[in-house]
């Protein structure tokens, strides 16, 4: 079953803290994380990302959600050598000074970089949204 981000919400509104901020979005932002994990390790890999790093990021203030993907070649493009994808939703008026926040924490004991990663390939961008989400109507 196919899955959407970010989470559902409503589609006239952006909410931050159960309080409206009105017809834009203002302080959405939703982070994606591309990556792979090194040969033979891929249980172990997928242990520490869902055990240990997502609850790592998601006590960084702004953090509010994550969710996990594999990816897969149903489009009929090529795979471009990622087998995960993460998204992350963040909800801040000031989303560099989350992403300052993290880059503060990796490698430390409050978010430990496991060396399952395969380090070359970590890819993450940052959107912030321009609008809001229009979902479907059922028919």
């Amino acid at each position: 079953m196919a899955s959407f981000w970010p989470p559902q919400r409503d589609n006239r509104r952006c909410r931050r803290n159960r309080r409206t901020l009105g017809e834009g979005c203002n302080g959405q932002t939703s982070s994606s994380r591309l990556h792979q994990s090194r040969r033979r390790r891929e249980a172990d890999f997928n242990r520490w990302y869902d055990e240990r790093h997502v609850p790592d990021l998601l006590a960084v203030p702004g953090f509010v959600s994550a969710q996990r993907f594999r990816l897969t070649d149903a489009t009929g493009q090529d795979n471009p050598g990622w087998t995960y994808l993460a998204l992350y939703e963040i909800e801040s008026d000031d989303p560099d000074a989350v992403m300052a926040e993290v880059r503060s924490r990796l490698g430390t004991a409050a978010m430990v970089v496991s060396d399952t990663l395969e380090p070359t390939t970590p890819m993450g961008l940052l959107a912030e949204a321009i609008t809001t989400r229009v979902i479907a109507e059922k028919a």
